[in-house]
Order: C-alpha cells, then structure tokens, then sequence
C-alpha cells in the first residue's frame, strides 16, 4: 500500500473513530435508558397501562368512582411506584390530583379533546412530563379530561450529566486516536528512512557488505530497493576494479618472469655473435635461428597474454554462429592430424552421428582444441602417443571430451589446471606459457558452456567441455 493511501485512511480513520465510538457510546445509553424514554416498555409499563384502561372503563360505566378519592389514591399509590401522576379534571376544575406533583394550574395541561396529542411531550412547572389524555362526558354534559403523566425530567437531568462525558469521550477519543495512528506512521516511514541513513553511513566507511531487506511496496520499498541495487553495483564495480588491478599486477609480474628467460637467451646469442664467438656461417647461423625462434616464442607469448587479459575483463568480440559440432571437429581433426603424427601422436575422432548444431565462433573454438590437444602433446611420456576426441549427448548439452594416454596429474592439481601460468611441471622443462587450458576456460566460459579434468582410471588425462544446443525459437 502506498504512503498516499495510508495517509489517506490514517486521516479518514482520525475522524470516523471517535464518531463511531461516540455512536455505540449514546446506542448504549439508550438501551440503558431504554425504559426511562419509552411510554409502552413491555416490562415496566404494564401496570400504568392497565390501570389507564382501567380508569378509563371507570369514566364511561361508573363516572361516580372519578370523584371518591380513596378509589382514586389506591390506583395514584400504584401509578407512582412507576413515577406516573393521576390527574381528573371536570370542566375548568381540578377534581383529583396525585399528592406527590407539584402545583399545577388547568391552564398547564391540554385543552378538552387533544386526544392526537396521547403520549405527547410538554413542560408543566418547568418539569417535563409525557402525558396521556382521555377525554369524556360526564353524565351532566360536562367535558372530563383523565390525565396520566410520566415525568421524564430524570431522564433529562441524567442527559445534561452524561453530554459532558460523552465530550470528554470524544476528546479523548481523537486524542487517543490521533496518538496512535501518528506512532503507527511514524514507524512506517522513519524506520526504512532510518535504515536507509544507517546504510548510507555504512557506505560511506566503505562498506558494502550488506543486503538490504525490502519490505512492502510502497513508495519507500522502492527507494530502499533502488539504493540497495545501486549498492550492489557499486559493490561489483568496485569489485571489478580490484580485480582489474589484481589482473594488471599479475599480468606484469608474470610478463616480467616469462619474457626473462627468452630475452636473456636472445641477449646472450647476440652478445656471443658481436664478441666473435660465432666465428663460422655455420655457427652464425645457428645462433641466428635460435634467436629466431626465442623471439617467436617471446611474441607469441605476448599474444597470448593480451589474449588473456581481453579474456578475463570481457573485452574479446565473438562472432557466433550456428555450427554443426561433428563436422566442425571432423574438419579440424583432417587439418592437424598429420602435424600431430609427425610428432610421433595418433589421433583419433569417436563420433555417434551426432548431428546438432550449437552456436560457437570457429577462431575461439579452433584455439580451444589446439590449446587442450597440444598441452597434452607436451606432456605426453610414451613412444607412441594417443589422443581421442569424442562428442556426447548430455540433454540440452554437447559434451566434448579430449583424452590422452600421458602421465596425468595429480588430485591436488585437478582444481588448478586452468589457471592461467599454471604448469604441470613445476621446472617448467617442458616449455609454453602456461596459458593454453587458462585461455580455453574463459572462451568456453564466454560460450556459455564449464570446462573440467579428471584422469582416467587406466591413465592419462580427460579434459570436458560443454556447448549449449542451438534452439530456434521461432520453431518453439
């Protein structure tokens, strides 16, 4: 619920509150009262109303009773347990009244023949009384009028003491209300505005490691959804900052190791061609070639550095495209298996006429399988070396799994094989970068596919890899 609307109902709720408390406050008073202000009460009216139709009986059978005032004090006594008066009037003249009322005059009660006013409201002596009239003939002609009168001042006088409390009800009421309902907001809003200034302060002593609880959707949860996503990125830029600056120092401690030990061979040749020591064509020409090929394996070093670094920040462009992966690795396995035989290796292709097409860059994926296929190369132990490629079914997935029958590596080592420098060879005898299964990792990253090692149980090393199956969505 939005702040708008709940300010809306907490004012709404301020005003119909003490209005509907007020409300059951005077409905209770009423049934309380009840009886005091209803003439024809079933349980406490009975009796003034059987002697009313009893008197009235009197005036049309035995109008002589209407003047014997012992008659008329037995049924006054009864009527005023109930706070009922007896008046009988004859003409102008007062024939009885109750002992107990005050002072009245013929002119304080109703003209002859108001019978539509029976029941009806009236002040006499400045009491309020409800009165009943029956009016008659008496036997000589003479207009009678019998009265009976409920005075309902009581009920007046408990009125004027109850309005003050009802006021007094009222005020509290709206003070207690208005109270309540501003704590009830004031932890709606101040709590998230307090949250959101704790968070601030923690941002601001550089710390980000925290998550930010949204509750609701107001207009407040969305600020704190909003600054807890702009603290987030704010952690992961910052992240990506330390990361690139880690990535820098590495790659220039790195740079510094690797490109030593070729440029310091590459010096030591020249140096030994200017001093003379080459002193034959033959010789020259060796140390010229050695040189050569140290300068290659320097650039190409470098290469593969930037390579890798574009790699690790996401800054190398791919063109994919939709590829058949068989006929992909059939054609590259015709392209270097006679470079590979020449180096004394057999290769070879386990195909189940998988025909799926997946979506890869040819360039990326071609240096993954020379990089995975020439690192095993490099390792290889045996006379005769192996190494098969064999493509699988995995549900959404293409697996592609390159074995060899070389040495393997150890347990530990498993986790760091695609490490970037990481080498097998600790004296680093065997020669490369140390980049090739680092550079492979991030491309088949970039696919959206894992890459993993495990050694096979009759030796040697299997390395995995995944490729996604292209789907059309336009076919569903």
């Amino acid at each position: 619920m939005s702040i708008r609307k709940r300010f809306f109902l907490s004012h709404a709720a301020m005003i119909l509150t003490p209005i509907i408390v007020i409300v059951f406050i005077v409905f209770l008073i009423q049934v309380v009262l009840n009886s005091e202000s209803e003439w024809n009460n079933r349980t406490q009216e009975r009796t003034s109303i059987d002697l009313y139709n009893r008197l009235k009986k009197t005036a049309f059978l035995e109008q002589e009773k209407l003047f014997d005032r012992e008659y008329l004090d037995s049924i006054a006594t009864q009527l005023l347990k109930e706070n009922n008066y007896l008046i009988v009037r004859k003409g102008d003249t007062l024939v009885y009244t109750t002992n107990s009322i005050e002072m009245l005059s013929n002119q304080d009660l109703p003209v002859f023949n108001s019978e539509e006013l029976n029941a009806a409201d009236g002040w006499i002596n400045s009491s309020h009384f409800s009165i009943k009239q029956y009016d008659f003939y008496f036997k000589d002609e003479v207009e009678g009028s019998i009265f009976l009168l409920k005075n309902s001042s009581s009920f007046n006088k408990m009125a004027r003491v109850l309005f003050p409390i009802l006021f007094i009800s009222l005020i509290f009421t709206l003070i207690l209300t208005n109270v309540l309902l501003s704590y009830f907001m004031s932890r709606i809003i101040l709590k998230p505005v307090q949250e959101l200034s704790e968070a601030a302060e923690k941002i601001s002593k550089g710390d980000l490691n925290f998550k930010m609880e949204v509750r609701g959707k107001d207009e407040l949860s969305k600020l704190t959804q909003t600054f807890d996503s702009m603290r987030a990125q704010l952690k992961e830029s910052l992240e990506y900052r330390d990361k690139y600056e880690n990535n820098r120092r590495e790659l220039v401690a790195n740079i510094s190791h690797d490109l030593k030990t070729p440029i310091t061979s590459i010096i030591g040749y020249v140096e030994g061609i200017q001093d003379g020591v080459a002193n034959t064509s033959e010789k020259r020409k060796q140390y010229l070639d050695t040189i050569h090929k140290k300068a290659i394996y320097t650039n190409q070093l470098i290469e593969e550095l930037s390579l890798y670094s574009k790699l690790d920040m996401k800054r190398v462009p791919f063109n994919f495209e939709k590829v058949k992966v068989q006929a992909f690795i059939e054609d590259y396995v015709n392209e270097v298996e006679d470079d590979l035989y020449e180096k004394g290796v057999r290769l070879f292709l386990q195909s189940r006429d998988i025909h799926v097409d997946v979506l890869l860059d040819r360039n990326s994926m071609v240096r993954v399988l020379n990089n995975v296929i020439y690192n095993s190369v490099k390792y290889l132990d045996k006379n005769q070396g192996q190494i098969e490629i064999s493509i699988s079914n995995q549900g959404e997935w293409i697996q592609v799994s390159i074995s060899d029958n070389g040495p393997g590596v150890s347990e530990e080592q498993l986790g760091t094989i695609f490490h970037r420098f990481y080498q097998a060879d600790p004296s680093r005898s065997a020669g490369g970068s140390g980049l090739g299964l680092a550079i492979a990792a991030q491309i088949i990253e970039a696919h959206g596919g894992s890459i993993w090692a495990e050694n096979k149980s009759t030796g040697g090393l299997v390395v995995h890899f995944t490729l996604k199956k292209f789907k059309d969505d336009r076919n569903g």
